[in-house]
């Protein structure tokens, strides 16, 4: 089974017990959801939302045979619609929501849509490609180079916007960049020899994927969302990997704070082990904010 970054701390926050009711906001692979079911049993419910079709379908197929498939349900649906499906579901008496940011492994190995600059995949990044019209290659095709700064800018922090906008610019007048390993070649030349721990093109990938399925607006929406369905003393955790989701999420919670009178619960940010850092390198951007509905 997959195991989540920040787990034991996760359910630490959430202090999940017998028979009561959760939302994952975030399924994926599963892992938060089976680990939390563990302590629902018998008649605790999850409502899983899970964006991407293809992965709902195998999340589906990965319950069917399962003890917990009847407290388990999947919706192919976006966290920011939290509070339609909880009504349309009649899903009630609600004592917490994780979120579990960005996207799993499984987007990066096996949905070939060019998320990895690993890869030589077509550019598309649409995490629910059936409701998502724009595509990463018609964002690096056809946007302007004034447009290409401030996506890369303001949804990637990358510094070198401007060199890497021009270098797309004057590509794409011979011929289209279609995979990501063609754009990913094309950052790496545009930036040099700048040596640092991270891939050139990490800051630009981020940005189209963050940019093509607007996942800022979507955190925002979802977070107050999720926190309107709460029973009182229910708590939110989020997980996040990255600087400006991370704001997002201090953002929201201010605002609940003072709006709401909520309590904060992490001062500050909790991170992973060392040991867990050394078990999966990929955790060691991770970072656990959690809230509580007085």
């Amino acid at each position: 089974m997959h195991t989540p970054v920040l787990l034991q701390e996760s359910l630490s926050f959430l202090e999940p017990k017998k028979n009561e009711n959760f939302i994952d906001a975030t399924f994926g692979l599963g892992g938060f959801s089976l680990a939390l079911c563990q302590y629902l049993m018998p008649n605790g419910k999850i409502l899983a939302f899970e964006w991407d079709p293809y992965l709902f379908k195998l999340g589906v197929a990965k319950l069917q045979n399962t003890i917990m498939n009847k407290n388990i349900k999947i919706v192919n649906k976006n966290f920011r619609q939290i509070k339609n499906i909880v009504k349309k579901e009649n899903f009630t008496h609600i004592k917490g929501v994780i979120f579990d940011l960005g996207i799993s492994n499984w987007h990066y190995q096996n949905a070939k849509r060019g998320f990895s600059f690993q890869k030589d995949e077509p550019l598309d990044m649409r995490i629910n490609p059936q409701e998502i019209k724009i595509t990463a290659f018609d964002v690096i095709n056809y946007s302007s180079f004034e447009k290409l700064v401030e996506i890369f800018q303001e949804y990637g922090e990358e510094r070198d916007s401007k060199k890497i906008a021009k270098a797309i610019v004057s590509q794409r007048k011979n011929k289209k960049i279609e995979t990501s390993k063609e754009l990913a070649e094309l950052i790496v030349a545009a930036k040099k020899n700048k040596r640092k721990k991270i891939h050139p093109a990490t800051q630009v990938f981020m940005a189209l994927r963050s940019f093509v399925n607007q996942e800022l607006v979507n955190l925002e929406v979802g977070l107050k969302s999720a926190y309107d369905v709460l029973d009182k003393g229910g708590r939110i955790v989020v997980i996040s990997f990255n600087g400006l989701e991370d704001r997002v999420i201090k953002k929201v919670f201010k605002t609940l704070k003072y709006e709401k009178k909520a309590k904060i619960m992490t001062k500050n940010a909790v991170k992973p082990t060392k040991n867990e850092i050394l078990n999966n390198p990929k955790a060691r951007s991770a970072k656990l904010r959690a809230i509580m509905k007085t």
